[in-house]
């Protein structure tokens, strides 16, 4: 998004690295997309398990691990079969997260019957979940 290409990733690379010392992957800007994402990384690089440091918490390493994801996701070509294998598997992940579930089968069951909605039934789902 911020117009990086193979080249200027890694003469940014390259600097940091020259600037902090570390030895950092080529695709660090495409792996860390995010600006503050990519600064909690090399700063867990600089400091790790530091607990101290202000700004930061438990959840922004999931934070960075979603950003890498929604970087895979968007240069992602697949079919729609491939589409729906991935929309199942993180619709399950949330419904765990959201529900406190465990993953049973149970879980599952409610999922089949979300998949087994049809069009008009998913739109009224959405349109009375999301404000």
């Amino acid at each position: 998004e911020l117009g990086f290409d193979s080249l200027t990733a890694v003469e940014l690379r390259n600097r940091l690295a020259a600037a902090t010392g570390l030895r950092l992957p080529a695709a660090l800007v495409f792996d860390y997309p995010e600006a503050a994402v990519l600064a909690d990384y090399l700063l867990e690089r600089l400091a790790p398990g530091d607990g101290a440091t202000p700004g930061r918490d438990a959840v922004d390493p999931v934070l960075g691990e979603l950003a890498r994801l929604d970087t895979t996701l968007a240069t992602l070509v697949t079919d729609d079969e491939g589409r729906q294998r991935i929309a199942k598997r993180l619709g399950a992940l949330l419904a765990t997260w959201n529900g406190g579930g465990s993953g049973t089968p149970a879980d599952a069951t409610d999922f089949d019957a979300l998949e087994a909605a049809s069009d008009d039934e998913m739109f009224e789902l959405i349109d009375r979940e999301l404000p």
